[in-house]
């Protein structure tokens, strides 16, 4: 029987924010919040909170990572539906009054042709058309009800939260690029940007507004802080975290205080003044997984009925809609599992452990890739007693060796100490881009 240290909750609960990615201050005072669910894709939702942190409306049905939710002029809510390529407007008796699936005839067509793909905000504008960051297709388009283009900004990379100034420039988060960028719609020239491509300047910022005194705030997200950057690109204030927190969306109230989305980290939304107090806070987390005392079926003698690997979960959050568990029932003595993949975001199969801050432990398994045009290996993450991550990034994880292409069975060890703060682990198998790995025969040891 598997020793459990903490149970899981059942998933999807409403209100139960597992990721919140923008956050909107509402003129009645209270809070919109997008939240994009847990790391199997379930729980995706858009939950309206007062300032006691009670949860007054809520919207999640069919939704899969929602990204953004703005509450409209007329009392509906917009939201940005990822995983489904969609935008939505919902009314507050949750009737969908406007669905992106039923442009082009109900094909979902835009009138040039293209489909949504990835879109990640969308912004009503004075004239009710949106604007919209459609990420995967590296462009942001300003399009009306019906789906008809009515300007695009081409060239992008993997863009995030655009919207409009009262000088009718558009600011633009060009995360990949590491850059924010000011457009002229008329002439598409950039006006102003900040951020040299360097990620010391700009890590993966994912939010961008102007502020009321002329200065820009932006989400360094992989950075995990809040800059405040004068025309000049002197930062004249920062908001940063101890932990690692990658901020998505900050929203400034009327207070001069800052609404921040905390992701990755302790899974809350914050309200921090100039000083960096934290003056609000809303969190209700409750992990939908158990932490297991010790790794259990590493060697995947057990089968859940999904198809998955018993004890283990297929994290497909940031999977953009595809991968699957897949077995070789060829190997010997018995099937083992694997992933596929088709696309540019990340899959996982993982298992959360605990772990003794300061100890030693190596890990050890068998992987074998095919036609793998990005890399899969075995890594692990390493979580705070709030759920936060220790690492900034993948690529900080400690892992095994990194595949590409095609590969027989590798044995391979690792071993890691645990970060003093850690109180469990997610030991993952990791694939991302395109192709297929699998594993066998994991173990787990203190040493």
């Amino acid at each position: 029987m598997a020793e459990i240290v903490s149970k899981g909750c059942e998933r999807g609960i409403p209100g139960n924010i597992e990721m919140p990615l923008s956050v909107e201050r509402l003129p009645n005072g209270n809070t919109l919040i997008a939240d994009g669910g847990d790391e199997a894709g379930y729980g995706s939702e858009v939950v309206e909170v007062d300032r006691i942190g009670n949860i007054v409306w809520h919207y999640n049905e069919g939704l899969r990572f929602a990204h953004s939710a703005r509450r409209l002029k007329n009392g509906n809510t917009l939201i940005t539906d990822t995983t489904n390529n969609r935008l939505l407007e919902v009314t507050p008796e949750k009737k969908i009054v406007m669905n992106s699936d039923d442009w082009g005839g109900g094909t979902g067509k835009l009138s040039d042709g293209s489909h949504l793909h990835y879109p990640n905000d969308a912004y009503e504008l004075e004239d009710g058309t949106f604007l919209v960051t459609d990420r995967n297709n590296d462009r942001c388009i300003r399009v009306d009800r019906k789906g008809k283009v009515l300007w695009s900004f081409e060239g992008l990379h993997h863009p995030h939260n655009a919207s409009p100034l009262p000088n009718g420039n558009i600011l633009i988060c060009d995360s990949d690029a590491n850059r924010v960028l000011e457009i002229d719609p008329k002439t598409k020239k950039v006006v102003w940007s900040y951020g040299d491509g360097s990620t010391e300047t700009l890590w993966w910022p994912r939010g961008v507004l102007r502020l009321a005194n002329g200065n820009t705030l932006i989400t360094d997200s992989k950075n995990h802080r809040i800059l405040e950057v004068s025309p000049e690109g002197e930062v004249v204030w920062q908001f940063q975290t101890e932990h690692v927190d990658k901020f998505y969306i900050a929203y400034a109230t009327s207070e001069d205080t800052f609404l921040i989305s905390c992701t990755d980290g302790h899974h809350q939304v914050i309200e921090v003044d100039r000083t960096g107090n934290i003056v609000w806070l809303f969190r209700n987390y409750r992990r939908p997984f158990p932490i297991y005392r010790r790794l259990t079926n590493g060697f995947f003698t057990e089968v859940d009925p999904s198809g998955v690997p018993k004890h283990w979960v297929l994290a497909t959050r940031l999977s953009e809609g595809g991968g699957k568990v897949i077995w070789d029932t060829n190997n010997r003595p018995r099937p083992c599992p694997g992933l596929e993949y088709d696309r540019p975001g990340a899959l996982f199969l993982q298992q959360s452990i605990a772990v003794t801050p300061g100890a030693t432990y190596r890990i050890g398994y068998e992987i074998k890739t095919v036609d793998v045009k990005g890399v899969a290996c075995m890594l692990m993450d390493f979580f705070d007693a709030l759920g936060g991550s220790l690492f900034h990034v993948i690529t900080e994880m400690p892992s095994g060796q990194y595949l590409s292409g095609t590969n027989d069975w590798v044995s391979d060890i690792f071993e890691v100490r645990v970060p003093p703060r850690a109180t469990y682990a997610e030991l993952r198998l990791f694939i991302n881009d395109k192709g297929k790995v699998f594993v066998r025969n994991v173990m787990m040891q203190r040493i």
